[in-house]
């Protein structure tokens, strides 16, 4: 039995000993399919890129590249570059731990293990593969680098060749297009025959197209006599209020039916030639013509409604009307130059003219169109109210100037780039400083309810006049922010910042960075402040629809209203934090941290806080204290204003706010004179001489109680009663006491009861005394002298 025992330990021992060593031989000398299938696929991907890189190199060493090749090669090198270095990451990762498990094991020692040495070669000959493929992967790293550094600085040569590159001046194309000005007048006539249009519509077409202008025009006529005899021909305040508003929409209708016989006649024109011709490629010239008509005459109506419109009307902006007629002249003048530039340089025409006189048409179209900005920017300039940005405005001229210095002299690509770097540059800026400014002015106005729509808003959401709008200033940031970034990624896009830079960047305020243990998305947290302040805004707006409609005919106190609409808005807080922070990325398992640093707080010293969050608390539901009642707490006493999560606002007789903190009113004693009611008990104290009828005193005080109409008659409660409540030292001492309706009147019930009392002791004789004292004087012989020590 014994052997037989034995036999079998051994065996289940030999058993365990295979099974163990078949365990560790899977985990680490076999791959998993999907494992296998991913590690194949990152090592296509490397050899892919080098073999992209390869193709590369030869095609540099050979010379054998355009400007596009060398800004798409940087790009996409750029771009798999980030596949290597997380090659590299991992590979290193791997070493790591695979040298953690090689030490695991120990020194080497004779007499091991099979499995042991098995996996000690194992982990060894994977150690090796990482290194070697980690290796692999950090020559790719070297040569993407040296690759994408050749390419730039080759880049670099090629674009300053050519923004230095210099073409004929504009003396040379004015002598060049003198001697073929005739070639000039022909190419013209060959692109007016070819290229105009005109015989795409046959004669019936072109009758009817004269007949649908011309009615078009006569309806613009109609519309615009009709809609000005509607608006009011006085003054501005019949078209607008007090502070401008209502008066926008007058003023942009009236720029609208100026213009309008002219923008029907041309939106007719347009759509009609579209209808016939829009499939016919290329584009004829009298289409492109009749395109533009109607944005072109939209821009008037914009320049008249913003800067010089109708007298009887309000302004857009607030500008002088020397100032608004000079620069609605100048920027008429600018859309002009814009709709002859689509035409020239978005046309055949273009392409049909000699070079010479197409540069030369460029240089002078450049020189008018730059003289107008800079005269634009002298007239903002002069403006008081942007001295403090007037510096961008000269930066813009200058800038304006320069090009045009480049353009003349034939450096007409380093004209272009000045333009489209510095100046795009300095007019994002601009743009962004005036959208800010915009956003100010609305906030402010929002804040000091200036205007009737703050007004209506700050109504509609339940804030009242000096209160502050819940939630503004979480939008005054997010949309800050917002538009700083917008400028940010403009400036990227005009300084022509690679893609792949871009890319990342873009990656990076989407996807975010590691923090700590925290991954930050910025675009994530920007969004989270922004709903945050909404939702805070929704929640006070909630919370005013919740007292003044939704819960105003229910059967519940003033009290109890207020509870529920005070508790609402903190759920809905709480709710709107939980959301923010959701969407910023915070998980809540680690609200548990919060929770333990928070109680650590709380045992150093926020213990009296959260006495009067907790007591808030315990007012709101228990409701021992209400808004409206009249309480007396300690040697405060008034009337209770509002109830908050921290203190509570009593507003005294004298008409001040006084904060108590909660707690002072759940642990201390307090007097609540309309805790359950608003009825109570009035006395009034009265004293009478020595020697009065008190039979008479009780009739004449009981009759005044019962005249008084705030006094309680009826069964409800106690008659009015006199008591004689003793000898005083001048005086018999009575108090007459009643209940009375509302015990906030109680002070004027006593008040006319004193005067009624008065008035009626003086009819009946009654004498109302005041304190006497009667004086002794000794006199004293003559020519006495009080010895030493007489008092």
């Amino acid at each position: 039995m014994y052997a037989a025992a034995f036999t079998l330990g051994t065996g289940l021992h030999l058993a365990w000993r295979l099974m163990l060593g078949l365990l560790l031989v899977a985990s680490i000398g076999s791959v998993s399919p999907a494992h296998a299938q991913t590690a194949n696929e990152t090592q296509a991907k490397l050899e892919a890129f080098g073999n992209y890189l390869d193709s590369v190199e030869q095609q540099l060493a050979s010379a054998d590249y355009r400007e596009d090749d060398l800004k798409a090669w940087i790009d996409k090198i750029t771009s798999d570059r980030i596949a290597v270095n997380d090659c590299v990451s991992a590979a290193e990762k791997s070493i790591l731990r695979l040298k953690a498990d090689q030490s695991s094991l120990g020194e080497v020692v004779a007499g091991e293990a099979p499995d042991v040495v098995r996996k000690r070669k194992t982990v060894e000959k994977d150690i090796a593969d990482q290194e070697r493929h980690l290796s692999e992967c950090r020559v790719l790293l070297l040569r993407a680098d040296e690759l994408t550094e050749q390419a730039r600085s080759i880049s670099k040569d090629v674009l300053a060749q050519r923004l230095f590159a210099q073409g004929p001046s504009l003396l040379v194309l004015f002598l060049d297009n003198w001697a073929i000005a005739p070639d000039v007048g022909i190419a013209s006539l060959e692109f007016i025959q070819e290229h105009a249009g005109l015989e795409n519509l046959s004669t019936g077409q072109w009758v009817w197209f004269l007949v649908l202008v011309l009615v078009a025009f006569f309806l613009g006529l109609a519309v615009r006599t009709r809609g000005r005899r509607g608006a009011s021909p006085a003054a501005p305040d019949s078209t607008a209020t007090a502070d401008g508003s209502g008066g926008y929409g007058a003023s942009l209708l009236d720029a609208f039916l100026h213009y309008a016989p002219r923008l029907f006649a041309t939106t007719t024109a347009a759509l009609y030639v579209y209808a016939l011709t829009h499939e016919i490629r290329p584009v004829p010239f009298i289409n492109v013509m009749l395109y533009g008509m109607p944005a072109y005459l939209l821009a008037f109506v914009l320049i008249r409604f913003l800067l010089n419109p109708n007298r009887r009307y309000i302004k857009a902006l607030p500008i002088s009307d020397e100032f608004g007629r000079r620069m609605a002249r100048r920027l008429r003048i600018l859309a002009l130059l814009g709709y002859i530039g689509y035409l020239l340089f978005s046309t055949l025409l273009a392409q049909h003219i000699p070079d010479e006189t197409y540069l030369l048409v460029r240089g002078i179209f450049a020189a008018l169109l730059f003289i107008n900005i800079a005269w634009a920017l002298w007239l903002v300039a002069r403006l008081r109210e942007q001295d403090e940005f007037r510096w961008v405005g000269y930066l813009i001229a200058l800038v304006l100037i320069v090009s045009l210095g480049a353009e003349w002299a034939g450096y007409r690509n380093l004209a272009l780039s000045v333009v489209r770097v510095i100046g795009g540059s300095l007019v994002a800026f601009a743009t962004t400083i005036l959208l800010v400014r915009v956003f100010t002015e609305i906030y402010d106005a929002l804040e000091k309810s200036e205007g009737t729509w703050s007004s209506r808003l700050r109504r509609l959401i339940g804030v009242a006049d000096g209160q502050h709008v819940p939630g503004l200033t979480g939008i005054r940031l997010a949309s800050y922010l917002m538009l700083w970034i917008m400028f940010g990624y403009a400036m990227l896009r005009i300084w022509h910042v690679p893609a792949s830079t871009v890319q990342q960047i873009e990656t990076t305020l989407s996807d975010g960075f590691q923090l700590g243990e925290f991954q930050l998305v910025p675009l994530r947290l920007l969004l989270a402040i922004a709903l945050f302040a909404l939702l805070v805004t929704a929640a006070r707006w909630a919370q005013t629809r919740l007292e003044r409609h939704w819960l105003r005919y229910a059967r519940i106190d003033h009290g109890a209203r207020e509870a529920i609409v005070t508790i609402t808005g903190y759920v809905l807080i709480v709710i709107s934090a939980l959301i923010g922070l959701s969407i910023a990325g915070f998980e809540f398992r680690n609200l548990a941290i919060i929770a333990g640093a928070l109680s650590v707080g709380i045992g150093f010293g926020l213990q009296n806080i959260v006495n009067n969050f907790v007591s808030g608390l315990i007012l709101l539901f228990e409701r021992p204290v209400k808004t409206g009642d009249w309480i007396v707490v300690g040697s405060t006493e008034g009337y209770v204003k509002r109830i908050r999560i921290r203190s509570t606002q009593i507003q005294t007789f004298d008409r001040a706010d006084v904060i108590v903190p909660n707690s002072e009113l759940i642990s201390q004693q307090v007097t609540n004179w309309m805790l359950y009611d608003t009825q109570g008990r009035a006395r009034v104290p009265v004293g009478v001489a020595y020697g009065s009828d008190t039979q008479k005193v009780k009739a004449v005080l009981e009759k005044l109680a019962q005249d008084h109409p705030s006094v309680i008659t009826d069964d409800s409660y106690p008659q009015p009663k006199v008591l004689f409540l003793g000898f005083g030292d001048s005086s018999l001492n009575f108090e007459l006491r009643c209940f009375i309706r509302n015990i906030d009147n109680r002070l004027q019930v006593v008040s006319d009861l004193n005067f009624a009392i008065d008035a009626a002791f003086r009819a009946e004789g009654i004498e109302i005394p005041f304190p006497q004292r009667d004086l002794h004087l000794r006199s004293m012989p003559p020519g006495y002298r009080p010895a030493d020590g007489d008092g």
